[in-house]
């Protein structure tokens, strides 16, 4: 057959146009008015799965009509389908009406738009997922501190039960906060140089007690050890969500494969796998399993999806392994087919050069609690108020004294005021356009040496590049615990011994020598120095000889030479803004007026306690 002057035109010739058509990259199908197939070019051919004999006469099922562009799946006998453009117009063919339509493969832009659509809806669901852990972590912080606070009061074994409970099901809820972050990638990776057979052999034996003995595990490790610069344990907590999936889908037993293989992607493989071009790691965990059908596989890494009965899975673990992965410049791809088995390759890039990154909270054993030091002043700027004052109390208990902040330029304001600030304790996330890590950044143009500790729900970009904590970031995760801050607290101001306050030198002037005893008993403890006197004489002698080095007194009104209440004057002479702690056995209105107005001055009522004493002197910031 032979196409007519009307389509070709009086100027091409039709073995031009023989040539233009078989050499075409598109398709060419034309079809007379009842859809029966009258030519097919190469092109088209390909995309049917058939010769030009077996399309010729037959009706190929696909609307062709004339004027219209339309997007339709082609089946192919062999069962696959090549998604396809078709642009249709009007001809004439052997003198008789006919449609020429144009058809192009576009599988490959449909892939590519499908691959960018699920891209943007896993970074959309990323964020939303971190909104929310990050307000639960939040209300976590809060709840779980305040129950720990209760255990540690409460003495009634039943309600300590209960407590313990309680604080059980807020770790767990906290757990899940943390795979939701991991899925997010806003948990800070703690990547270190590793190597990879000796990682795989230690999970393989982990998992040979565990699997089973219907299931046969086998692995495949690389000749030569490979050096992966990784997190460790996000790395081995992966692969054991992926050998547990697989497990669940070989309910009656089957074969576990973990096969270590290296990769290099070009920029055209590299962005077909959404990966940097470069050398990689392949980590595949294969299962002879019931295979995962494809309505399904594209949500497996979606958080909380899950094809297992309540109660019998989160839908964490896949996002968890999503999440580790993309964190770490790498990705993870699966393939499934029912009742076939499914394979999870994981992809890390090869090598590395290390760098320790910030400092994160280290677990200590133990109930051993480190308490403040004399003196140390703590800024706590915190815009939840729950979370606030729940820092603030903790601090205050361990016998910090406290300054707070509720946004990023009261805390700027107060710093700038010369506050005696030991340690500013921000979170990242704070109203107005300051966050916690600029905040840091201005804190320190104003005291230089000033140390920072950083707490967030999720970490974000603003402290981690790379998927690792930045060098000079001190970090603590939310939600955290009354030791965990006091631990925190006091390791970061062990590392800046720049900021260490000098011992108080505190003067006892008591006639009383046990009263005396003990007050000095009391303040030694608690880490300052003294210097004791038992009258008023010689406590006037030592502060002639000494008061540069006295920071404050503590004295009684009753002493056996002159009124305790006498040294204020002469103190002031010396040392004008010399806090003084007048105690006194009854209440004295009359000596109260006459300081009321009186700067550094405060009032001890006998007896007291230790606690007492030392808050009265950790009000003057000593």
């Amino acid at each position: 057959m032979a196409p007519t002057a009307s389509l070709l035109g009086d100027s091409i010739k039709q073995t031009e146009f023989a040539i233009l058509v078989e050499k075409n990259a598109d398709g060419i199908i034309v079809v007379d008015e009842r859809g029966t197939v009258l030519f097919t070019n190469p092109a088209a051919q390909e995309i049917f799965g058939r010769t030009s004999k077996e399309l010729a006469g037959t009706h190929i099922g696909v609307p062709i009509v004339a004027g219209e562009t339309s997007e339709i799946a082609i089946r192919r006998p062999s069962g696959d389908y090549v998604e396809t453009e078709i642009r249709a117009v009007g001809t004439i063919w052997n003198g008789a009406p006919a449609c020429l339509a144009t058809l192009r493969n576009i599988s490959g832009r449909r892939a590519i738009e499908e691959q960018r659509r699920h891209s943007a809806k896993m970074e959309a669901v990323g964020r939303l997922t971190a909104g929310i852990a990050h307000d639960f972590n939040n209300l976590l912080t809060v709840v779980l501190g305040n129950l720990e606070h209760v255990q540690r009061e409460i003495t009634d074994e039943h309600l300590r039960r209960g407590i313990e409970n309680a604080i059980r099901g807020a770790e767990r809820a906290a757990r899940l906060t943390g795979r939701l972050l991991a899925f997010a990638r806003r948990r800070p990776l703690e990547p270190r140089l590793i190597n990879l057979n000796g990682l795989i052999s230690s999970v393989s034996e982990l998992l040979s007690r565990t699997m089973g003995e219907n299931i046969k595990l086998r692995t495949v490790l690389l000749a030569e050890d490979v050096t992966l610069e990784v997190d460790p344990a996000e790395l081995e907590g992966a692969l054991l969500n992926l050998a547990v999936n697989a497990r669940d889908a070989m309910p009656n037993g089957g074969e576990l494969v973990i096969e270590v293989t290296t990769i290099s992607f070009d920029d055209a493989a590299a962005a077909a796998n959404e990966i940097e071009p470069g050398h990689y790691v392949c980590i595949g965990v294969a299962d002879s399993g019931c295979g995962i059908p494809n309505e399904v596989l594209n949500h497996v890494f979606e958080p909380f999806f899950t094809t297992k009965s309540s109660g019998l899975g989160t839908g964490l673990g896949l996002s968890q392994v999503y999440g580790f992965a993309k964190q770490s410049r790498g990705n993870v791809k699966i393939y499934s087919e029912p009742s076939m088995g499914t394979t999870v390759k994981l992809y890390l890039p090869r090598g590395g050069n290390a760098q320790p990154g910030g400092h994160y909270l280290q677990e200590e054993n133990g109930d051993d609690i480190p308490q403040a030091r004399p003196g140390e002043t703590v800024l706590v700027v915190e815009d939840d108020e729950d979370v606030r004052n729940y820092s603030a109390g903790c601090l205050r208990r361990l016998g910090y004294q406290v300054v707070e902040a509720a946004e990023a330029a009261t805390a700027l304001r107060i710093l700038a005021d010369g506050e005696p600030i030991d340690l500013l304790f921000t979170d990242l996330g704070l109203p107005g356009p300051l966050d916690g890590r600029t905040l840091a950044g201005k804190a320190r143009e104003i005291k230089p040496s000033l140390p920072v500790l950083i707490t967030t729900a999720y970490a974000a970009g603003a402290l981690v590049h790379d998927g690792r904590l930045d060098r000079d970031v001190e970090l603590l995760n939310k939600p955290f615990v009354f030791a965990q801050l006091a631990r925190r607290i006091r390791q970061v101001l062990d590392r800046h011994p720049e900021m260490a306050r000098t011992k108080s030198r505190i003067l006892i002037v008591e006639d009383e020598y046990l009263l005396r005893n003990f007050v000095g008993d009391v303040l030694k403890e608690a880490g300052y120095e003294t210097e004791e006197a038992a009258s008023f004489a010689e406590a006037l002698t030592i502060l002639r000889e000494k008061s540069a080095e006295i920071q404050a007194a503590v004295i009684d009104i009753g002493l056996p030479d002159r009124g305790g209440d006498s040294l204020v004057p002469e103190i002031r002479n010396m040392a004008p803004k010399m806090p003084v702690v007048l105690a006194t056995g009854f209440n004295d209105e009359a000596l109260t007026q006459r300081f009321t107005r009186a700067s550094n001055i405060a009032f001890l009522l006998k007896p007291f306690t230790p606690e007492v004493l030392l808050t009265k002197l950790r009000g003057f910031g000593l």
